[in-house]
């Protein structure tokens, strides 16, 4: 399990999670430059730190006393979950101990970028929440989702790269060879991979 210590780092690492504690303690609707400031921060990040910046807004919206008890535990259930499986190599990326990639991890990304996106259209959706909760639960429901839909995760499975490098695919025809009596459509599915373990 991740230590506080680190979830600090990652905190102010990604710089975003900064932001949206200041907007969130505000309490009022988001100026529309920050709001559009927030908007392209998050377009822009890889789908790594998206999640992980998801985590960091997750944390502070649980703590928001008007929301359901519910999802109050959900949104801390899932982003202490991130911060488990994403941040010690996202951290050792930082410091160049270990390569800045993510290979293996995409297919649980996507699982969790979702399951994100999930929590704050819940989020969103309450009526007694700030306004200022209600705003960043929208933005962040739309990016969670659309770095979930953008994810190739047949390519991104085995070469994610964290650092946004689009790795090389472009091989050299002749070094497939396809039998033509195997139909194209005859395709196994790969089976379903269990949680790493907490």
């Amino acid at each position: 399990m991740i230590s506080d210590k680190d979830i600090i780092r990652v905190h102010f690492s990604l710089e975003v999670p900064v932001m949206i504690a200041e907007m969130l303690d505000r309490r009022m609707p988001l100026p529309e430059d920050e709001s559009y400031a927030l908007e392209v921060a998050l377009s822009e990040m890889t789908a790594e730190k998206c999640l992980l910046t998801a985590a960091c807004a997750a944390r502070y919206m649980a703590m928001e006393k008007f929301l359901d008890e519910a999802l109050q535990i959900g949104l801390s259930i899932q982003a202490d979950a991130a911060f488990d499986d994403y941040a010690p190599r996202y951290l050792a990326g930082l410091h160049h101990s270990m390569k800045q990639t993510c290979s293996g991890y995409a297919i649980y990304m996507q699982e969790d970028l979702e399951s994100f996106a999930d929590l704050f259209s819940m989020a969103a959706s309450l009526p007694d929440v700030s306004v200022a909760l209600h705003d960043i639960a929208i933005i962040f429901y739309d990016h969670c989702s659309a770095h979930a839909a953008a994810m190739d995760v047949e390519h991104d499975l085995f070469d994610y790269d964290e650092a946004g490098e689009q790795p090389v695919r472009e091989l050299e025809a002749s070094s497939f060879s396809f039998s033509s009596a195997v139909p194209v459509d005859n395709v196994i599915a790969f089976p379903a991979l269990n949680r790493r373990p907490v």
